[in-house]
């Protein structure tokens, strides 16, 4: 049985391995947009990054930019969200 620790660190990995899929799909992005492997990551990501594509546009309009940070949002919540998991098992490891 696994116990709370493992379940911690295997979704840290999760996130983790999403951050670094967001981050050679930027690289890819910018140097072979038409590469096999980045329509593959591409489909891998988006469900990841979907939910910061609305603040992304609302900023990028806001600011009147012509750049999409979905990206850039989604690897700010992502580590957010990483700190957030490991403060949420120190919690409960005091609890438990």
């Amino acid at each position: 049985m696994l116990g709370l620790y493992e379940v911690f660190y295997a979704v840290y990995i999760f996130l983790r391995l999403i951050t670094a899929a967001i981050v050679v799909y930027c690289v890819l992005s910018w140097f072979r947009p038409n590469f096999r492997a980045f329509y593959m990551l591409r489909g891998f990501i988006q469900p990841f990054v979907s939910p910061f594509q609305k603040l992304a546009l609302k900023v990028a309009r806001y600011f009147n930019a012509p750049v999409d940070f979905t990206c850039l949002f989604a690897l700010i919540g992502y580590q957010i969200l990483e700190r957030l998991l490991w403060r949420l098992y120190y919690l409960l490891a005091r609890l438990l």
